[in-house]
């Protein structure tokens, strides 16, 4: 074969081949259709109504967790926090009477300043993240039984609060759903627009050579964890105004669908590369599985299971299609 012919070759080879974040959208289309087309109360208004919210409160965590993996962190204690701001905002509402609009704003705060903890610890001591917040996972899941009782906190369902947070927009759209659209869209602009976005990329790219740059690097860091705290409250005083109740086991397994979700949307473990566009996609996925595996009658454990393989077969795919594009891009082997 004539040498000129190989560029035209490797560009028809390069073109079609779609990035990480086209072949994970691909795979939730097919496992939609395929639920759908099985599935008989799959497509019900109340079944999709309920992947929304959903999808809204797990996205809402995944745009936090896809910060903290990015700067090359981790926090394997969400779940645990998530549950333990849900119960103090069921204590100070459901108990104390707080209004409830001061009440999700100080689990906010409460949940920046549990995350700067964390990263205080991270970035001051030197201890690894994943160590720090496997600690938190049991500590404040003990913490959230404690604090609580045992005994779930209940609200009343009146006023403000409860329609914006439980409600529906126009009699029928989820409310939670309209927060989970603010929240991406401000913190996927605060990631890939701003100067703290390249700062965390840069971080989690190279921290040393960020370092040389004059980045901060352990702000960055510490104001990404206080970030996923920040939004842990948020979550779950959203999740308190939907149910109305807070369970002092709320959030239990939680971080191993935002974890899952963020990895799935395309998100590099050791940091440096993802996007919150990316985490919604692989949390779409997750609810997809979730409601799914559910109707057809199967226990929370296949669904664990289903998303451990679904992660792999992404992943694999990906790792093929980067191989097979960079096999056909001329002049990426010429030593070969």
């Amino acid at each position: 074969m004539p040498e000129s012919s190989q560029p035209r070759i490797a560009n028809r080879w390069r073109l079609p081949l779609p990035n990480r974040m086209h072949v994970v959208a691909l795979t939730g289309l097919a496992i939609f259709l395929t639920f759908a087309l099985t599935v008989p109360r799959f497509l019900t208004p109340e079944n999709l109504l309920n992947m929304l919210r959903g999808v809204a409160l797990l996205g809402i965590l995944s745009s936090g967790m896809t910060f903290l993996f990015v700067v090359g962190e981790m926090d394997i204690s969400v779940g645990s926090v998530y549950g333990f701001l849900t119960v103090i905002m069921g204590i100070l509402v459901g108990r104390s009477g707080w209004n409830p609009w001061l009440a999700m704003a100080a689990v906010i705060v409460l949940g920046a300043l549990v995350g700067a903890c964390t990263g205080l610890i991270v970035t001051r001591i030197g201890i690894p993240s994943f160590i720090v917040t496997l600690a938190q996972l049991v500590a404040y899941r003990s913490a959230a039984l404690l604090v609580s009782g045992e005994q779930p906190s209940v609200g009343d369902g009146i006023g403000s609060f409860y329609v914006a947070s439980g409600g529906y927009l126009s009699g029928r759209f989820p409310s939670l759903v309209l927060w989970m659209v603010m929240i991406v869209v401000l913190t996927g602009t605060l990631l890939a627009k701003t100067k703290f976005g390249f700062h965390v990329y840069a971080t989690g790219g190279d921290g040393d050579a960020a370092a040389s740059w004059g980045i901060p690097t352990r702000r960055v860091k510490l104001l990404c964890f206080m970030l996923m705290g920040a939004l842990c409250g948020l979550s779950g005083a959203l999740l308190f105004g939907w149910l109305q109740v807070a369970a002092p086991v709320t959030g239990t397994g939680l971080e191993f669908s935002v974890i899952a979700a963020v990895l799935l949307g395309g998100t590099a473990l050791r940091g440096g590369r993802g996007s919150v566009l990316g985490s919604l996609i692989g949390v779409c996925i997750i609810e997809l599985l979730s409601s799914g595996l559910v109707l057809l009658g199967l226990s929370q454990q296949w669904k664990d299971v289903a998303t451990g393989g679904l992660i792999l077969f992404a992943s694999t795919l990906d790792w093929l299609i980067r191989k097979i594009s960079l096999r056909h891009t001329p002049g990426i082997f010429a030593s070969d």
